[in-house]
């Protein structure tokens, strides 16, 4: 008796792949280029920046065990750490740095690799709001002792719950909110106006 073995008809995994990144790239051109305005594409690219970049002080707050805070004006963001007047490396400061960090413990953050500032782009403004106030940014900058932090990212996870808004000066039709708890990971929602 003689045994007939068929070749099975199929798709191997290479082939697979190689669909799913066409298909993938596709759909990620398709997104780019679905909306037709200009200035709620680049608002919208700019709050991306800006959940990756507070993510990653969330993150190294907690990995660094540092606590980190961040001042902010309407068009620019500045990271800062806390810095301890009692700990070891304070006290190995010269007399005029110690007396700087005892009027604002806040100081620009100089450590690590994460970016340290970020500034928005020329036409979309930023609005803060914690606990539904609205925040002053010009409270927040003092010539003589420094900025002090808006928002802080503790080495315990948690940070200041709060709501950003992002609008474009060339287009009052959108705002574009990034959005925090203190506990959960920050999200994003695009509120659209008629007009």
């Amino acid at each position: 008796m003689m045994t007939v073995y068929r070749k099975q008809q199929g798709f191997t995994l290479l082939e697979v792949l190689v669909v799913l990144a066409i298909i993938g790239g596709l759909m990620s051109m398709a997104t780019l280029t679905a909306s037709s305005n200009p200035a709620e594409d680049e608002t919208r690219q700019y709050a991306r920046q800006l959940t990756v970049l507070l993510e990653a002080y969330r993150e190294d707050a907690v990995f660094q065990n540092v606590d980190l805070g961040l001042a902010m004006t309407s068009q620019e963001l500045l990271l800062l750490s806390y810095n301890d007047i009692h700990s070891e490396r304070v006290r190995s400061l010269d007399a005029k740095e110690r007396a700087k960090i005892e009027k604002n413990p806040w100081q620009s953050h100089s450590e690590g690799t994460l970016k340290t500032s970020l500034e928005a782009p020329e036409e979309v403004e930023m609005v803060l709001y914690v606990e539904d106030e609205k925040i002053d940014f010009d409270e927040l900058v003092d010539d003589k002792i420094g900025p002090k932090p808006a928002l802080l990212f503790l080495s315990s996870d948690e940070y200041t719950p709060f709501r950003l808004e992002l609008s474009h000066n060339s287009d009052n039709n959108f705002v574009v909110r990034l959005k925090g708890d203190g506990f959960s990971a920050l999200f994003t929602e695009v509120e659209r106006y008629e007009g």
